[in-house]
């Protein structure tokens, strides 16, 4: 784990937020925010049970009321996860935000001590995950993961908006959830910040557009989803 902290940029019903950072992640986008922190799993420090419960205490000193696992990508480390949650007295509500790029076992496991998930929907299209993610069967694992914990857990999904993503990521996305997962609380951030490798990728090398956010919220509207700030 390299970082935690308090934070208000979630979700209205998760914030105050302690966040728990952990290195290492199983895909490579280029836009990362996190950058190599994100993939290095060296970075940081061990997690112990008695390094949890004394952060959980100083989050819940400044105001926060759940604990969020992110990453990196914070499945790759269930071991040493519920490791440390196993031994924590009067743990808080647990969320669990992931890029949901992981195997049916992963989160059938998670499902009894997960409070929340928010997953993060980022690509509409398997061309553009592999191009920008380095990930192969991306849409089919995302869709296979999020119908499994939709159907016994509460679930959030996000989407970062891409720059010039709507028609073949954004849409695509919003599709399949008025189809498959009704009534879902879906998030739309507009925050995407050209960082890390981005600028390697023409579209993805400036920043979103102004009525990016606009044009994608109408959509979802039309589509029924649940949205959420």
């Amino acid at each position: 784990m390299f970082r935690h902290r308090v934070e208000y940029g979630e979700e209205m019903e998760l914030i105050p937020s302690h966040l728990f950072y952990l290195s290492g992640c199983d895909l490579r986008c280029a836009f990362c925010i996190a950058e190599e922190k994100a993939f290095n799993p060296r970075i940081g420090t061990v997690l112990t049970t008695e390094f949890l419960e004394a952060a959980i205490e100083q989050g819940k000193s400044q105001g926060a009321h759940n604990i969020q696992w992110v990453g990196g990508e914070p499945t790759i480390h269930i071991p040493a996860i519920l490791e440390a949650m196993s031994g924590c007295c009067n743990l808080p509500r647990v969320v669990w935000k992931s890029d949901f790029y992981g195997t049916p076992e992963a989160f059938q496991l998670l499902e009894p001590i997960v409070d929340v998930f928010v997953a993060d929907f980022k690509f509409g299209n398997n061309t553009c995950a592999r191009r920008i993610s380095k990930v192969n069967s991306y849409v089919e694992t995302l869709q296979r993961n999020l119908k499994q914990v939709f159907s016994h857990s509460d679930l959030i999904v996000r989407h970062l908006l891409l720059p010039e993503h709507e028609e073949c990521c954004f849409r695509p996305i919003v599709d399949w959830i008025a189809v498959n997962l009704p009534g879902v609380k879906f998030s739309i951030r507009n925050g995407y910040l050209p960082r890390w490798q981005a600028r390697h990728y023409v579209e993805l090398s400036k920043p979103l557009e102004t009525r990016a956010a606009d044009s994608a919220i109408a959509y979802a509207e039309y589509r029924g989803l649940n949205l959420i700030t």
